[in-house]
């Protein structure tokens, strides 16, 4: 025990071993402190531009989403203006059909009244027609019948009196 004893610290393991750590943990720090840092720094900044590139893509994103939300609400008041144009111009030409229509039918009711007058006007003409037709036949054969009666009388009288209007 004795060696134990004058070899002290400097025999003491621990110590060594405590000692080279200091010195590795001073040789790292002198030779390892730059490039660990610079290493550092890089990723750092490799971070730093992505955090800035995400931001910049999360706000174009956000851009993005606003002119599609926008163009969407436009586009439905588009369509909704669309729709209410068509039902506008649906029911003027609904109208206008009901119109032409009406219209339609008074000319055509108006046509049947002048042809229904005018068959009128035609039957009454043929009536009269016939009428005078059957009063000059009637008048024919009553003339006719009261020739046949006088008839020879008035012929005979005819013929006795050519001669007397020949010689004056």
């Amino acid at each position: 025990m004795a060696v134990e004893q004058s070899v002290g610290l400097v025999g003491d393991t621990n110590f060594w071993v405590l000692i080279s750590t200091a010195i590795f943990g001073l040789i790292a720090y002198k030779k390892g402190r730059k490039p660990i840092l610079e290493m550092l720094d890089t990723r750092t900044a490799r971070i730093k531009r992505e955090l800035e590139e995400a931001e910049r893509l999360r706000i174009e994103a956000q851009d993005l989403l606003s002119d599609s939300q926008k163009k969407h609400r436009d586009a439905i008041q588009t369509a909704q203006k669309i729709i209410d144009n068509a039902q506008h111009t649906a029911q003027r030409l609904e109208e206008e059909a009901q119109s032409k229509m009406e219209d339609n039918l008074k000319r055509r009711e108006a046509q049947l009244l002048d042809r229904i007058a005018r068959a009128e006007a035609t039957a009454v003409q043929e009536l009269r027609d016939q009428a005078a037709d059957i009063a000059s036949r009637a008048a024919e054969i009553l003339l006719e019948e009261a020739l046949t009666k006088k008839g020879g009388k008035l012929v005979d009288d005819a013929i006795a009196e050519i001669p007397k209007r020949l010689t004056a």
